[in-house]
């Protein structure tokens, strides 16, 4: 592994026990009201604050559920542009974990001491990857993130992964958006 694969490598398993140790202590960091409550505070950057927080979702281990619920609330009246922008974010900070995985390296790792299982994953994505993406996507009980870093590693096409994640969270972030527009009378 290369010095500068190795920092980042380093550096991003300290943010992530970092923040996971913050969450841990102060789950209320996560909530949704105090997220709203702090983005509000930074006046009129307050759209692109909540778009670069969205893109930039997988560093901060913020869910995407949580900010899709964010931008509601900041935005009732703008439910459109939450959606657009939401989905646009998750499908950014998709591929960015599918290159992330692989710019450290850690395909390589997996495929040295996992061989057997990487070929048999490998085949399925070249079989209907497509298809695992869009499902595995849509299923709101498992995190996304782990058929980005499955997809990277094992090289399927980025047009066709980006295209799946959009077509497999389309109605969960619909739904998200409209449901908390109902329940919080936005």
């Amino acid at each position: 592994m290369s010095r500068g694969r190795l920092i980042s490598l380093v550096l991003w398993v300290a943010l992530v026990a970092g923040l996971s140790i913050l969450y841990a202590l102060r789950p209320e960091l996560l909530e949704p009201e105090r997220v709203v409550e702090t983005l509000r505070g930074s006046g009129q950057s307050v759209l692109v604050g909540y778009v670069v927080l969205s893109i930039l979702r997988p560093i901060t281990l913020i869910p995407s559920t949580v900010l899709i619920v964010v931008g509601t609330l900041l935005f009732p009246d703008l439910k459109w542009f939450v959606m657009i922008s939401s989905l646009a974010a998750v499908v950014a900070s998709a591929v960015l974990i599918y290159y992330f995985f692989e710019f450290l390296g850690l395909g390589d790792l997996f495929e040295r001491k996992h061989a057997k299982h990487v070929r048999w994953l490998e085949t399925q994505m070249n079989q209907k990857g497509f298809w695992l993406v869009v499902g595995w996507s849509m299923f709101p009980f498992v995190p996304t993130d782990v058929i980005c870093y499955v997809a990277g590693t094992l090289r399927m096409h980025v047009g066709k992964f980006a295209l799946g994640v959009t077509l497999g969270e389309i109605p969960i972030v619909a739904f998200y958006v409209w449901a908390t527009g109902a329940v919080a009378g936005a």
